[in-house]
């Protein structure tokens, strides 16, 4: 599905709740490592695992077997996740870019909130379904200013 080449880590996982801790971790470990501070980490973590949560849920509703990949680059100037699915396309109302006030704790509703998360955390967001199967959604974030260089020799983004 994805071309291993490009990105500094590739992860094929069982679209299975359970694993999403391990998930989790190695999305904080990156985070952190490109220099973003514990708390903007964390949310980076949410959302990367909003779009693994909504794969699962949604695309795949259950399905057994069904199968999830994530991979990871940094570069220089940002850092990006790239979630594939081979699942239900997600509706394209839900997709819409929608401007709206953070959720209120008191009246928050479960479900469509994944979406508007995402957007919040990351710089852009692009989602692609295809017509009939699949999901594929980009999330780059810029990096801070005095993160430290992390990539090799040949700019492909290797953590050292």
């Amino acid at each position: 599905m994805l071309a291993e080449q490009n990105w500094d880590i590739v992860a094929r996982l069982h679209a299975e709740p359970r694993l999403l801790a391990a998930v989790r971790g190695l999305v904080r470990g990156f985070a952190e490592n490109a220099g973003f501070p514990e708390e903007r980490a964390d949310e980076v973590v949410l959302a990367v695992d909003e779009a693994c949560s909504n794969s699962i849920r949604h695309a795949y509703a259950g399905q057994p077997g069904a199968v999830l990949e994530l991979a990871l680059r940094c570069t220089s100037e940002y850092i990006e996740f790239e979630l594939k699915d081979e699942g239900f396309p997600a509706p394209k109302e839900c997709l819409e870019c929608k401007e709206s006030p953070p959720p209120d704790a008191t009246t928050v509703q479960p479900g469509g909130l994944g979406i508007s998360l995402m957007r919040r955390v990351f710089d852009e967001v692009r989602f692609d379904s295809g017509a009939e199967r699949g999901n594929h959604i980009i999330m780059r974030l810029r990096r801070p200013a005095a993160s430290p260089e992390i990539h090799g020799e040949e700019g492909k983004g290797l953590i050292q």
